[in-house]
């Protein structure tokens, strides 16, 4: 009986997940204001990150049923959890690659801008430079020393902050707590199997053992 509703669940989650993935290829494919220097490292779309979080329930009731179906083997086959524990592993990381590949429609916008934003903070620092350079240590003076702004030190310091930015930026718009949350939402339900068929004083031993 409950067989139906969780692959109807499934079925809409999927579909959710399509239409997510169609709208973000729709938006990358409209001319877009992004900021190469944005301190999320994604030029302005880091925040999509946090839209893939909303897909951890799907991971997680995933990780139910191979937890279910795990217990089983280990219960009526003789499994151990030695020997089923890197099919959890594999299903962790293929359900975090498969939660993450909507962003993927954006990664063409994103490094062309990257590779744009590198030629010409580039060339901006490397003039910017060489005027600091003129000015501070040769003691010349030129008409276009405003880009040194004032003071001239911050302004360098600033510049080169930026251009560091922008040679970080990711060209995937995720950042390291969504995949720890999708990673998490994965491996959860192994949990309690480890609690089951794992004894009680192995178990407590184990605890003291990381505590020391």
């Amino acid at each position: 009986m409950s067989t139906p509703l969780f692959r109807f669940l499934l079925l809409r989650w999927a579909w959710k997940k399509f239409l997510w993935t169609l709208l973000l290829w729709r938006v990358s494919r409209i001319p877009l204001r992004l900021a190469p220097a944005h301190t999320d490292l994604a030029a302005g779309l880091g925040f999509l990150a946090d839209g893939q979080r909303a897909f951890s329930p799907i991971v997680f009731a995933g990780g139910l049923v191979l937890a279910g179906q795990v217990v089983n083997a280990i219960v009526y086959q003789g499994a151990t959890l030695r020997s089923v524990q890197y099919i959890f592993i594999a299903y962790a990381l293929l359900a975090v690659v498969f939660l993450v590949a909507p962003l993927l429609v954006v990664t063409p916008v994103l490094l062309k801008v990257k590779r744009t934003a590198c030629l010409d903070y580039g060339a901006l620092v490397t003039k910017h430079d060489q005027l600091f350079d003129a000015k501070w240590i040769h003691g010349q003076r030129s008409p276009e020393d405003t880009i040194l702004g004032n003071p001239d030190a911050s302004a360098l310091a600033d510049l080169g902050a930026s251009f560091a930015v922008v040679r970080q930026m990711r060209i995937v718009p995720i950042d390291k707590p969504t995949l720890v949350t999708l990673a998490v939402a994965a491996g959860l339900p192994l949990v309690p199997v480890a609690l089951f068929v794992t004894p009680a004083n192995e178990l407590i031993g184990d605890v003291l053992k990381m505590l020391a």
